[in-house]
């Protein structure tokens, strides 16, 4: 036990983000542009849909969207129609696949060399499907772990426990 203890090394479970569309710095033309954030582990759906949220800012600082992110695997993926030429910056919030929140920023740039304007009736996807409840999910599992404990505990007694001598 005292080795394992010794040589054991400290558990690395925290997901990350693995990569990012458009990219820091990158320019993207104006239009309907997918915000993709992929990470190492699915993100987890919580219930009531916060944990996995995303605010995109405009040049001027004004919030184009701030909301959830909703997420398709180890993917958070954001539709977002944006017009205004300069810089957007994107800031994200996740729920890790281990229950520990991790977070980030970056920019890109917008160009709009074309007039383009954006569509007043561009809607962002719902979230909130295939929503967990982090309150409802382990305690379908605390009976067992319970259970086993008490089982455990009856067989150390019943192994430790004086034998009588005839």
């Amino acid at each position: 036990m005292a080795l394992a203890l010794a040589f054991s090394q400290p558990a690395l479970a925290h997901d990350a983000l693995v990569s990012q569309s458009p990219a820091d710095g990158e320019v993207v033309s104006a239009g309907v542009i997918e915000i993709r954030l992929e990470f190492s582990g699915a993100p987890i759906l919580l219930e009531d849909g916060s944990g996995n949220e995303i605010v995109v800012t405009d040049p001027t600082g004004e919030v184009a969207y701030s909301g959830c992110l909703p997420i398709e695997g180890n993917f958070g993926v954001l539709p977002i129609d944006l017009y205004q030429p300069g810089s957007h910056t994107v800031s994200w919030r996740a729920v890790s696949s281990d229950g520990h929140p991790i977070s980030g920023n970056f920019s890109f740039e917008v160009e709009n060399s074309t007039g383009y304007v954006a569509d007043p009736a561009f809607s962002f996807p719902e979230c909130g499907q295939n929503l967990i409840s982090p309150a409802e999910e382990p305690a379908d599992f605390y009976w067992l772990l319970w259970l086993s404990l008490g089982v455990l505990a009856a067989g150390i007694f019943f192994f430790l426990r004086p034998k009588k001598r005839i």
